[in-house]
């Protein structure tokens, strides 16, 4: 009996250490993202959506600046077409605005992981940031290519984090993109530039995707 009492107090100790190692904090990863997120503790997802090719959530995190305590905020991967963007019209207009004591309207951010779409629905997709006043954000490991950095053009707000990539690509295949060759195809896209970038920087962007329009690696938007 003796022998075991060492034993046992030995086993006590190392319990007692146990339970007083710190247990790692429950992460909500951004869809899209390797690592980029929130805690959980602080974030909750409102809706989901998962679809044949993208995902889309309506999550919800604590931010006391807003007199309601929360700021709702859209998460959105995969690609964009006719019916992804219907969810993504839904849960835009879904999201409550956040009000500051003030009454200033904090943005709601929009985070964007996409790589392949249709080019003139980016535009649609755009057109709505705008009039929404979205933030659209392409964070840590995330990249929003075609359709998707089409849209991200249209955003009042926008910024790119970490290494986060907008790639412009622009495809010449009829209904999905727009050819170079046909001017019916550019000065849609001309215009959008224009209406959402304004017309200096609209038309240097639109200067910059003629020059790239063909090479097919498209540029990277900083």
């Amino acid at each position: 009996m003796k022998s075991l009492t060492p034993r046992l107090l030995l086993l006590g100790l190392l319990a007692l250490l146990g339970c007083s190692t710190p247990t790692p904090e429950a992460h909500h990863v951004v869809l899209g993202s390797n690592s980029y997120g929130y805690p959980s503790a602080n974030i909750r997802v409102l809706s989901a959506v998962q679809g044949a090719d993208f995902e889309a959530r309506h999550s919800q995190f604590r931010f006391p600046d807003c007199l309601s305590g929360s700021l709702d905020m859209v998460e959105f991967s995969g690609a964009i077409n006719q019916t992804s963007l219907r969810i993504l019209n839904s849960l835009i207009n879904s999201l409550s605005p956040c009000i500051r004591k003030d009454g200033r309207r904090v943005v709601n951010p929009v985070y964007l992981n996409s790589a392949h779409g249709e080019l003139m629905l980016g535009t649609q997709l755009g057109q709505w940031f705008q009039t929404k006043g979205i933030e659209a954000i392409v964070t840590e490991g995330q990249v929003c290519e075609s359709a998707c950095a089409v849209a991200y053009l249209g955003a009042q707000r926008k910024q790119i984090q970490a290494n986060g990539r907008v790639v412009i690509h622009l495809s010449g295949e009829r209904g999905k993109g727009f050819d170079c060759a046909r001017s019916v195809d550019m000065m849609p896209l001309r215009q959008y530039l224009l209406s959402t970038a304004g017309i200096q920087q609209g038309q240097a962007l639109f200067n910059q995707a003629l020059t790239h329009c063909r090479n097919g690696q498209g540029w990277d938007l900083y």
